[in-house]
């Protein structure tokens, strides 16, 4: 049997080699986008609306380093469609508290170059409402990225919800779905969206005391979400390893 740890090793040598850079550690990068330029409107940026919880990078870090034997960058990446360092990203976060813009043409383009190279982007509506702006907004963009291929809701038996932790449902700081969507490239679902504002269950105040209550499930929904997030990052750096023939029998024990 082939171990865990061996399979992780073997992964990360071909992730090092494919991305350069960190090497064989993980960095979290969050895509930075100017909400007006798009638009050809004014250059007004508010930041807080694609980077409201600028903190919460260092907690998923440090949870990272207790729990797993993963490797991480101890600062977070910051790219826009335009800089040459989102292609040494394997993982991308795109977070949204407001209007997600309308991209040009050459930012649509560079999406789908990003994905189809191995990219993996997790999208997270932070506004906690149904039909919001970044909702509508990001919709539209994957539409433009990949005409062909819908977002769909992910299965319970996904390996994101058995990468590391085995999750037997979706969470989040707010459950406005009971589902996960995501996009499918090449077998591999390269771009997952949540809009469940997974990430506003680690923000804490400068006292670390939690911002945001989770409703309705309270703080074993909090653990959960953070729980997913770690899933999501295994699930990028190991692909569907998970989803191998020689963990099914253990993965169906715990299952019952």
């Amino acid at each position: 049997m082939i171990r865990k740890s061996a399979v992780l090793c073997l992964l990360f040598v071909v992730y090092a080699a494919a991305f350069g850079g960190q090497r064989d550690r993980f960095v979290f990068t969050q895509l930075k986008y100017d909400i007006d330029s798009a638009d050809n409107r004014s250059s007004f940026r508010d930041d807080s609306k694609w980077d409201p919880y600028p903190e919460v990078w260092q907690d998923i870090n440090e949870f990272m380093a207790v729990t797993t034997s993963v490797k991480t960058i101890t600062q977070r990446r910051i790219a826009g469609l335009s800089d040459d360092l989102l292609f040494s990203s394997p993982f991308l976060a795109i977070l949204g508290a407001g209007r997600f813009p309308a991209l040009s043409g050459k930012d649509i383009e560079t999406l789908r170059r990003y994905v189809y190279n191995g990219g993996i982007i997790f999208a997270d509506d932070s506004s906690g409402m149904r039909s919001s702006e970044f909702d509508s907004g990001f919709r539209r963009a994957m539409a433009l990225a990949f005409p062909d291929i819908k977002l769909k809701k992910l299965p319970p038996d996904h390996p994101i919800f058995r990468s590391y932790y085995l999750l037997r449902q979706v969470s989040g700081r707010r459950m406005l779905n009971n589902y996960i969507e995501g996009i499918d490239i090449s077998g591999r679902t390269a771009v997952i969206y949540s809009q469940n504002d997974m990430f506003g269950a680690w923000a804490k105040d400068r006292f670390g005391n939690y911002l945001r209550e989770c409703n309705p499930g309270g703080e074993q929904q909090r653990f959960d979400s953070q729980k997913f997030i770690q899933n999501l990052i295994m699930y990028s750096v190991t692909g569907t390893y998970k989803s191998d023939s020689i963990h099914k029998p253990f993965l169906e024990q715990k299952l019952r």
